[in-house]
């Protein structure tokens, strides 16, 4: 087969590997989110079944994993990125990571399908460069699977428990404690100005935890639609569609990334929905009660509303505010599914024109706001090459701006949550002191730091993030 034919089909469908490179250029150029790539070759049906996950698999895994990969390569072979093309930066990740994360995929597959993308995509001498990089790295490997070992400079971890080992060392020896900053930040993909950022934030036992826990692949966590099934039914259905793949607690089920959630009939009627355990406890902070009228700004793709909803029952109502139609559509597709009535999305205005769905008083509001997610760049690990000094600030600025709107929509003695996918202070407890600051007849009851968390177990995985509730007098 000709490799023209290996990226494409007689239907014209890309393959999951040709797909994945197109989702990892986009990444590092800044262009688009992983999700966003594929999602949109779906949409155009060039992308489907088990090709659409084998592209999603790798995509996320090389962007994840890419300063990793690239320290290892660095070693390994006469490897720069500084002097690579961003087309075949892309090459290189998204095969690094198939060699070394992915061992049911033969070494010398993923080898000869990088090559002949440097054919198609790059040119020149780059499909020879590729194969010499990628030979240089698979000869270099002594086993694929190994019991893995804490701060051993010959592995490359690859799950809870296992990883990949070299013939000799690939990253830093961490001898003291510049060496295992070093060392720990090559082999969780982290930049070591960051890393450091890490250990004199929250010290060497916990920043090791949360950078570990960004490299991670996340776990799905689902939850029952409490107005339509009960806990038991919920486990008996769940039990019936995943087997024993996940851990249950009553009203929820931990599940590997790897299942498929969006098509079974569990999903599709409505009687679950997926969201992980960090973000429902920012909603549930909220302390909705039946029969109130609730505003939560920058609600999509709606999973807070849902949560709120639920509590709220059916004389109550959320306005669940975007500035998005896509988002805005995300969230009536989510509330119909659900059969949730009493979510009424709204397309905010993006001009100081006055707004009649926001004039009124609720008696309560959440403002979820845009941010850096540092919180949970196992999800979006686009979000670790992007961020900068520059870019944070620009974000401070909108959340105090957002946190403002929201709580001028709320009636004295109402409540408000102001919430982030940030463990960054900036974000977080600063935009909440500033505010405070500048308006005196609102309190802060309790303000929630949760770092993200990994484990042996399904359910000791959540994203981390930042809540606070704050109440005015």
């Amino acid at each position: 087969m000709t490799s023209s034919r290996r990226a494409k089909n007689e239907t014209g469908s890309l393959s999951g590997r040709e797909a994945a490179f197109q989702a990892v250029r986009a990444a590092l150029s800044g262009e688009r989110f992983v999700s966003e790539t594929l999602g949109q070759l779906r949409g155009q049906q060039r992308l489907a079944g088990q090709e659409a996950a084998l592209a999603m698999e790798i995509a996320l895994g090389a962007v994840r994993h890419a300063l990793t990969i690239e320290h290892v390569l660095g070693v390994v072979a006469r490897y720069d990125q500084r002097r690579v093309k961003p087309a075949l930066r892309a090459i290189l990740l998204s095969a690094g990571f198939q060699i070394i994360w992915m061992d049911r995929i033969p070494e010398f597959a993923a080898v000869n399908e990088a090559v002949e993308q440097a054919r198609r995509h790059v040119g020149g001498r780059a499909p020879g460069m590729v194969n010499a990089i990628l030979r240089n790295l698979t000869r270099a490997i002594d086993q694929r699977r190994v019991p893995w070992q804490r701060l051993g400079p010959r592995q490359v971890r690859v799950n809870w428990d296992e990883a990949c080992s070299f013939k000799s060392d690939v990253l830093p020896t961490a001898e003291n404690k510049d060496g295992r900053v070093a060392h720990l930040a090559a082999a969780t993909g982290e930049r070591v100005a960051r890393y450091r950022t890490l250990v004199e934030r929250f010290d060497e036992q916990r920043a090791e935890a949360i950078a570990w826990a960004a490299q991670a692949i996340p776990v799905t966590v689902l939850h029952r639609n409490t107005l339509r099934i009960d806990s038991g039914v919920f486990q008996t259905r769940v039990r019936e569609t995943f087997g024993d793949q996940g851990e249950w607690t009553p009203d929820a089920v931990f599940l590997p990334a790897a299942a498929n959630v969006v098509d079974t009939a569990l999903f599709r009627e409505g009687w679950v929905y997926v969201q992980d355990m960090t973000a429902r406890a920012a909603a549930l902070l909220l302390d909705a009660r039946r029969g109130e009228n609730l505003l939560d700004f920058c609600a999509a793709p709606g999973g807070k509303a849902i949560v709120l909803a639920q509590q709220i029952g059916d004389r109550g109502e959320v306005l669940a505010c975007d500035a998005s139609p896509d988002r805005i559509k995300r969230i009536r597709d989510n509330a119909r599914r659900l059969r949730l009535t009493n979510i009424r999305a709204h397309l905010t205005r993006t001009s100081n024109a006055s707004d009649d769905d926001l004039a009124r008083e609720f008696d309560a509001a959440l403002v979820d706001v845009p941010c850096s997610n540092t919180g949970v760049i196992a999800r979006r690990p686009e979000a670790r090459l992007g961020l900068t000094a520059e870019k944070l600030e620009s974000l401070v600025g909108l959340q105090a701006a957002l946190l403002r709107r929201a709580a001028v929509a709320v009636r004295p003695g109402g409540r408000l949550v102001y919430s982030t996918c940030s463990i960054e202070p900036r974000e977080n407890e600063r935009v909440v002191e500033s505010f405070l600051a500048e308006n005196s007849e609102w309190k802060q009851v309790i303000a929630r730091l949760t770092l993200p968390e990994w484990g042996a177990r399904l359910s000791d995985w959540h994203d981390g993030g930042f809540a606070a509730l704050l109440v005015r007098s």
